[in-house]
């Protein structure tokens, strides 16, 4: 059983370059990012499907879980 992370283009980087990956269920958000040396407070928002859900979630098989990172400015 499988999910996928999909992140926006500032956050490739974490990932090799690739906006999407083949991530496990039965695990948090959280965790996921972390096991992926994302850190979650570089994290402003995650959509499973068109909800929006916290970073405890649990991921799902199947799910598709958008990551979106915070924007700095000044």
């Amino acid at each position: 059983m499988s999910a996928t992370l999909r992140v926006t283009s500032a956050l490739k980087e974490f990932l090799g370059g690739r906006e999407e990956i083949t991530i496990e269920v039965g695990r948090t958000v959280r965790e996921i990012l972390v096991e992926n040396h994302l850190k979650p407070e570089l994290i402003a928002l995650v959509i499973v499907g068109n909800e929006q859900k916290t970073k405890d979630y649990l991921i799902q098989d199947g799910d598709v879980v958008k990551v979106l990172a915070v924007i700095g400015g000044g």
